[in-house]
């Protein structure tokens, strides 16, 4: 019995020891702990920091609320977060490819204004976002165009600062064309 309760005491020991060791180290991000994103909103979650001032309890509760306008449509793979004068608000889609993953395209502006559009493209591979931009568009995009997001079909209008539409960028599985129609 003696042997019994010293392994069960060292059994206790060590396990208080991984604990506090966990627990030391630095907490894993969402990216790390989540094997791989399945939806708009997944991949919202795991936008890099330079889209949000927000915080991430923010991001969720505050960004995302119905009554302030947001937006998540998981089955069409949009996503429209409102911001403030602060927190820039953030567009989400999701652009499908013939192998199941997706180009995820962000919109968003500067704090201070909306003027200026940024639009990027990714894939999302090995845990990271990587720049797809130059691997998907047919032109460079314009910070001073209009970049409206779709929700309902796969092709992106784009307007001058008047309004006027220039063309459109159309999905086609593996990269977008350019439709001056």
């Amino acid at each position: 019995m003696r042997s019994f309760r010293f392994r069960l005491g060292v059994t206790l020991r060590v396990f208080t020891v991984l604990v506090f060791a966990t627990l030391s180290l630095e907490p894993l991000t969402v990216a790390q702990t989540l094997s791989k994103p399945k939806t708009v909103l997944d991949y919202y979650l795991l936008l890099p920091e330079k889209y949000f001032e927000a915080d991430n309890e923010q991001r969720v509760k505050w960004m995302l609320d119905p009554s302030r306008g947001a937006v998540v449509d998981i089955r069409n793979g949009y996503l429209y977060a409102p911001g403030d004068g602060a927190q820039t608000s953030i567009y989400v889609c999701l652009f499908k490819k013939p192998n199941g993953s997706y180009v995820i395209a962000v919109k968003s502006h500067e704090s201070d204004t909306d003027e200026y559009t940024q639009l990027d493209f990714y894939l999302f591979k090995a845990g990271k976002f990587m720049d797809a931009s130059s691997a998907v568009l047919p032109v460079r995009i314009n910070e001073e165009f209009k970049y409206e997001m779709p929700r309902y079909s796969k092709e992106i209008q784009v307007r001058n600062k008047r309004g006027r539409k220039i063309y459109s960028l159309i999905w086609l599985g593996n990269r977008f064309v350019m439709n001056r129609s």
